[in-house]
Parts: C-alpha cells; structure tokens; sequence
C-alpha cells in the first residue's frame, strides 16, 4: 500500500538473493560496501558468486567489464558519488563503448547522506552517466521501483545504471496502480492538462501531494512519474505538452544536465512554447543537514512545490 515505508537497500538485497539463486551468472560485487548497499545476505548465501574489491571503483568496473566478457552478469554497488564519478573513464570506455552488460548500482544517492558534505551527495550522477552510449539509467523512488529496476536490469542486455535511494520511501500510489516498463512513465494523477508536473526518483510522493493540493485549489493537473531517465518516454511527455499551459520538471538532483534537461531537448522542436520550469538543486550547492531539511531548503518538499508553481500559475495570467 502507498502509506507503508519499505527500505530501499532491504528491498534491493532480498531481490538480488533471490535472482541469484535462480541465476549463477549473476555476481554481487562490492566496493567495501556490501553491508551499505544490503548485500550481506547475498554474501552469506552465495560466497562464491559473491567478490569484494574494496575501496577500488575503478578497478571494480574494470573487474566487471571482464566478468561481463566471460558471460557473467555482475551487479556492482557503491555511493553514488564514488561509482558514478570516481571511474566516469573505466565505465565510458570498458562499459559503454563496449557495451558491457554490467549492472552498476548507486547506492545512496540525491541529498540521502545528507550530513556527510557535497564529496557524498550525489546530485551530479545522472548528468554524468547520461553521456555513456548504451547506457539505461533507473532512477526508484521506492521499494517498488527498486525492486522493478533490479529485476529489469538484470534481464536487459547491456549497461544499467540504478541510482538507488538510502532512506525508506512510501510509494505515491497503491500496488495495483503501479505499472513498471523500461522507458515509460506512469500517470499519479489526471485532474486535467492546464498543470503538468513530471517528476522521478524519491520526490514522487512530494510532488503528487503538490498536485493534489493545487488541483483542490481548482487547477488542473496533471502529475507523471518516471522512474526511467534514460531512455525517456518520448511520446508521453510529448502528448502531455501539447496542451498544457505550465510544465514542471522535480528531481533530486541538479538542475544541470537531469532529467528536467533531457526534457527541455526532447520539446526543443515542439511548436508550442508553454514555459517549462526545472524544479531541482542548483549545480555547486553545499548545504548539509537532516535530510528532508535540506529537501525543504532547496525548495523540493510538497509545501515548497506548491508554493513555486502555484506562483508559476499566477504569473502565466
């Protein structure tokens, strides 16, 4: 149900045992993260599917990118910021180039260690890895989507990055509401087109309350969740568009090369100008503290989006 909180690196450890269990080609890798990233059990379970590289990304990837050579289906965990950045090279070159099918999770990503500084937020992880060619990038919000992304991941052939959420997540709608499709978005919300908010990853909750809120006011919303990145669903943001007066992109991340920015170039060449406002963190922030503190600092708490875009609606008139 919507209002039950599930842990996300619970969630993901239960999944990935059970898929290696039924699967030997499927190998944990750790970078001195198993306990972190909820692999432990796996660890227990299946050692000799199991391999710690330590505190080495780059030689991580590298690792995989050769277990993915010889048929295997390695499943690599770290901090976001770590996986994502610290060896942008090896996974460009070993595993998008070459098109390795390596499934590479980030654990613990947005604002989720949000006391431990900018070095362990990553809110610049999906700008980066949206440039390596072959690359499908899930975004979960919730137990739910991260469940889904892993057990899709691990059946798609080639590259997958999950940028995995640290703290337990309601999703924003019941189960059997809930579609799940490499690509494509789900409807949260449809009190009209005039609104349209497009959201992904952990926020899904704070902007359908957002969308909810401003639809009692009287306006027409329209709230769409996205839990894949990359690739986009091209056609329903771009049907949602058409008729709309005010698009929001909401993400936890910055505001620079997101999702809000593969949405700008996906309605670069529409004919209609509606403004589109990319609601997320603005690249070079440095704030620490608790975390659903700092989402509200930066403005992306259900109070602080439907202040924002209410504004935005006041302005269209």
């Amino acid at each position: 149900m919507a209002g039950i909180k599930l842990n996300p690196r619970d969630v993901f450890g239960e999944v990935l045992l059970e898929i290696g269990k039924t699967d030997e080609r499927v190998m944990a890798v750790s970078c001195d993260s198993g306990a972190g990233s909820g692999m432990n059990s796996f660890k227990e379970a299946l050692p000799l599917q199991y391999l710690e590289v330590g505190i080495s990304e780059q030689d991580a990837i590298g690792i995989c990118a050769g277990l993915a050579e010889s048929g295997r289906v390695p499943v690599v965990s770290a901090i976001a910021p770590f996986i994502s950045m610290r060896c942008f090279e090896q996974i460009r070159n070993d595993v998008g180039y070459a098109n390795m099918n390596v499934k590479i999770i980030g654990s613990s990503s947005g604002l989720s260690h949000s006391n431990l500084g900018s070095t362990h937020q990553a809110l610049e992880d999906m700008a980066i890895l949206k440039t390596v060619p072959n690359m499908v990038i899930f975004n979960p919000g919730d137990g739910y989507e991260v469940e889904m992304s892993l057990r899709k991941a691990v059946t798609c052939k080639g590259p997958v990055y999950i940028r995995m959420p640290r703290n337990a997540m309601e999703m924003p709608v019941n189960l059997e509401k809930r579609s799940f499709e490499i690509g494509k978005g789900e409807n949260l919300l449809d009190t009209g087109d005039d609104v349209v908010i497009l959201v992904t990853g952990t926020l899904s909750v704070d902007a359908l309350e957002a969308g909810q809120r401003l639809a009692e006011k009287g306006h027409r919303v329209k709230v769409l969740n996205f839990t894949t990145v990359k690739p986009l669903d091209k056609k329903l943001i771009r049907d949602a568009y058409k008729n709309c007066r005010l698009m929001c992109t909401v993400e936890e991340h910055i505001t620079t090369g997101g999702f809000g920015s593969s949405v700008l170039e996906l309605l670069s060449d529409m004919p209609h100008h509606a403004p589109v406002h990319v609601l997320g963190i603005e690249a070079g922030s440095t704030q620490t503290g608790p975390y659903r503190e700092l989402l509200d600092y930066y403005g992306l708490s259900a109070d602080k989006l439907t202040e924002t875009i209410e504004t935005y609606i006041h302005n269209l008139a």
